[in-house]
Formats: C-alpha cells, structure tokens, sequence
C-alpha cells in the first residue's frame, strides 16, 4: 500500500468513530453563530463589543457597533487586527494596556491574515478564526478520546465549555490558545515531538499563561535526563520571550509590567465573588450586584475550587507529567484574584486550561493504562527522587511498551 492510500485509510478509520460527535458541534456552532450574529442584525462588529472608553475612531465604518461605555476585550484584538506587527506609533492611544494586549498577539494576526489585510473584513475574519479553532480544537480532543480509548463523545464538552462559547461569543483568543493546547497535546500523545513543541510555543503567542504546558514538557523530559527531547519543547519558547522583548524595545514596558492585578491571596478571587453572590460584601470593582438564583453559580465555584485543590495535591497519588502539567495550572488558578472572578464571563474563560488539564489528567491516569499508545509511556514515569517514600524505584507507573526513557542512550523518535 502506497503511503498515500495508508494515509487515506488511516482517515477513513479516524472518521467512523468522529464524524457523529464532529457532526452534532458543526451544526452546534452554526446555530451559535446565528444566534450571535442576530442579536447585532447580523453586523459582525456587534460581538466585539466596542466600547468608547478610549477614541478608535480610525478603526471605526459607518457601519461598525459602537457602544457608549468600557466596551470588552474584544475590542482591542479588534484594534489589534488593524496592525499586528506594531508599526502605529501611538497604540496607547487607543489600547488601554498596550504591551499587555500585544502579548497575546497570535489571534488578531490570524484575523488579520485571513482579511488579507482589509480593514472592512476584519470584523467577520475575527469570528471565523474562532470557529475554525472550534473545528481545530475538537479534531484534536477527538484524536485524544481515540488515541486514549474514551468516548469521543466527550468531545461535545470540549467545544460547548464555557471558554470556548464566551471566546467565540466575544471574539477573545480563548478558542485559538485552549485548540494549540489541544492540538499540542494531541501530537504529544502521538508521539510527535517537534510539531507538539511548535504547536505549543503557538498557544503561548495566542495567551500567554498557556506557557506551563511546554513548560512541563519540558522540564519533566530534562528530569529524566533527556536533555534533547526538554529543549525540543523548551528552545521553541525563545519565540514568545523575543516577542516580548521586541514589545519591550518598541513600547518601552514588558507586558508583565502593563499585567492587571489578577493576583492575590489563595482562593481571594473566588471567595470575593461567592461573598458577592451570597451577600457576604458589596461590590468593589463597580459590577452590577448579581440577580436571580445565584446557587447554580455559587456551585460552579466551589466546584472550580474543589478542581484546584485536586490539582494541588495530583502529585501525592502520581508524579508523571501530565500530573505536573494539571499541578502548574492549579497553582497558577489558586492566586487569581478579585479581577478574575469579577463574573462567570471572566473567571469561566481564564479557568479554561485548568478545566482541560483537569480532565487530561482524569484520561491519563495510571489504572487506564492498557489504553496508552506506546509513545504515552515515556510521559508516565514517575520523576526520580520525587516520589512517595513507599515507591522510591523508578518503575514506568505504566506499563512501558517501549524501553523506558532512564535506560536509554536516547534514539531519536520521528517526529
């Protein structure tokens, strides 16, 4: 068989078992579009949510939406779009936090890209390069169910999570960085390291705390002294670190310098909001005092909290990678503050990567081992020197098909 009928077959075997799940989000998302397109009589500018906080109007057409007020995020990867390669000389004029905002560059340059440039397109590439990310995104979940023997079903809650439909909703970058995490981890598992580390260094372009993820990669390879499989994943990261420098050069501040106060004490973000929602303390940062039932979101709350403990005690039971990688955004979830939490919309999307790594680790755990491909094994080694004192020997928690990394002289896999 030639390797483009494998290939071809290898497809057709991938899409028995999709095509339903990928289907059902398909028409999924043309009815959300729908529905968020009529609300603005089908002007795609409506669901930026352009605000006159700070005069765009050299961005603004006769027929874009503009409202009196803050306005939301969307507006300035909006603004962004007009110019991704920095070359106005006054972004601060317009963008409330400049370096900031240009961090998280990878989404309005998409956009930009597939307008070709054009200002009058610009509104309409905004939304479709999410649900693009949406198709992306749920591809990769879906080879993930596949490659680990879950039901793919669970892919449907990938693509209606609340960070995707409020990204997709709002135009944010939430559905193009939450799609390379996906896509990255989809190509770990596979086995494809180079491509898994580019895809990657993407999602930190796309949100910057997306980060942790190569991060651990990285760093739990190097603790299995694999030195060239940790600076595949972590060399790729020089990209973002010189984007931020070139921001640096350009607009004179770091983009953690311009970063809001999303941090605080443990669990203060969610407690502030809780406390709002249970009337424990009054507004602080100008909200409207929530209305209506507030018991189903108090216990979306307590159940992202009860996420985040589990994140941070995941290394007591395992010590494999993808433990450290649900550990990173845990801990990075335990300091958000009252900023974050202000309301669903913001602590929902922000939450995002915790809630995937949550359920990653959930689907690599080590009593599901017999579903593992045999590139996952070399992932699934407990770190040596970092276990429980009751299983100090650096036995694979699963089975290896493959010889385990601590006994290799390296060979390089394909990738």
């Amino acid at each position: 068989m030639s390797p483009g009928s494998a290939r071809y077959s290898a497809l057709r075997v991938w899409l028995a078992g999709a095509w339903a799940p990928l289907l059902l989000i398909v028409v999924g998302y043309i009815g959300v579009t729908v529905v968020i397109l009529r609300a603005f009589d089908y002007n795609p500018s409506g669901p930026i949510r352009i605000g006159t906080m700070l005069p765009a109007d050299q961005f603004w057409r006769p027929d874009t939406v503009v409202t009196s007020g803050v306005g939301y995020d969307g507006q300035w990867f909006f603004y962004m779009a007009h110019d991704p390669l920095l070359r106005t000389p006054d972004p601060d004029s317009y963008l409330d936090l400049p370096a900031y905002r240009y961090a998280r560059i990878l989404y309005p340059t998409l956009a930009w890209a597939l307008a070709l440039g054009q200002p009058a397109a610009i509104p309409w590439s905004l939304l479709v390069v999410n649900l693009l990310a949406v198709l992306v995104g749920t591809a990769a979940v879906l080879d993930l169910l596949k490659q680990l023997g879950a039901n793919r079903w669970l892919a449907v809650a990938y693509a209606f999570s609340p960070p995707i439909l409020i990204g997709v909703s709002a135009a944010l970058a939430e559905p193009t960085a939450l799609a390379l995490v996906a896509l990255g981890l989809a190509l770990v598992v596979r086995g494809k390291d180079r491509a898994a580390s580019c895809v990657l260094m993407l999602a930190v372009l796309a949100r910057e705390p997306s980060i942790l993820v190569p991060v651990a990669f990285g760093l739990y390879a190097l603790g299995r002294r694999d030195w060239r499989r940790g600076l595949t994943y972590l060399v790729p990261l020089a990209v973002p670190v010189l984007w931020h420098v070139s921001i640096l050069v350009r607009l004179g501040a770091l983009p953690s310098a311009q970063s809001p106060s999303n941090f605080g004490i443990p669990f203060g973000g969610a407690y502030y909001r809780l406390g709002l929602l249970l009337g424990w303390h009054a507004p602080a940062l100008g909200e409207p005092l929530p209305e209506g039932n507030v018991w189903p979101e108090a216990v979306i709350i307590l159940t992202s909290c009860a996420i985040v403990l589990i994140g941070l005690t995941k290394l007591l039971e395992r010590r494999d990678v993808f433990a450290w990688v649900f550990f990173l955004q845990a801990a990075l979830a335990l300091g958000t503050g009252p900023l974050v939490w202000a309301d669903l919309h913001s602590y929902g999307r922000v939450l995002g990567l915790l809630y995937l790594t949550f359920a990653f680790s959930l689907l690599t755990q080590p009593a599901r081992s017999r579903f593992f491909p045999g590139a996952l094994s070399e992932w699934t080694i407990q770190l040596p020197g970092m276990t429980k004192s009751r299983n100090i020997a650096t036995k694979p928690v699963t089975p290896a098909v493959t010889t385990p990394l601590i006994s290799l002289k390296r060979s390089e896999r394909s990738s």
